[in-house]
């Protein structure tokens, strides 16, 4: 996540929304409200993970569990070398991890000013299995600089209410 203010604001809001907090979806205008009924009759249980780990909440449900990073910016573009290259080095942490567990990850990425469905939501390119599989088929991949370095392009990536449809 973007350490800021901001930051916490848009973890609270996407906790709310995948956990099915009444109150928080009613203040979404961009979610439809037959969505808003779907995620409210079975929602995911979100725990906040402290520290960094490289993922800022997980969603959790009986048929599958999430790990998601959030980020949040003004640009259309988040290169996770910029200054002190802290997002790449814990991106790169976080990969090990996951392929080891082979659980998917995604990265939630808001941007701030926007009309509509603000999130975009990635993951990594490598093999997933079971549920994870098909879902990684929607879910555009992080890019990868020449350099090595990880982006994400808020206009690639998949809109939040395509995934809720998926999940919900």
């Amino acid at each position: 996540m973007i350490l800021s203010k901001n930051g916490s604001i848009y973890e609270r809001e996407l906790k709310g929304i995948f956990g099915g907090d009444e109150q928080k979806l009613g203040t979404i205008g961009w979610l439809s409200e037959v969505m808003k009924e779907r995620i409210l009759k079975r929602p995911f249980l979100v725990v906040r993970a402290a520290g960094s780990h490289g993922y800022d909440i997980i969603v959790i449900r009986d048929d599958i569990s999430l790990p998601v990073e959030i980020k949040s910016s003004k640009e259309k573009v988040i290169n996770f070398s910029s200054s002190s290259k802290r997002s790449q080095i814990q991106a790169e942490s976080y990969l090990e991890i996951l392929k080891r567990t082979k659980i998917m990850p995604l990265y939630a990425f808001r941007l701030k000013g926007v009309k509509g469905d603000p999130w975009r939501i990635f993951t990594f390119s490598f093999e997933f299995g079971g549920r994870y599989r098909l879902l990684s088929e929607i879910i555009p991949k992080m890019e990868i600089t020449k350099s090595g370095s990880f982006i994400l392009k808020w206009e690639s990536g998949l809109p939040l209410t395509s995934l809720l449809e998926y999940l919900f």
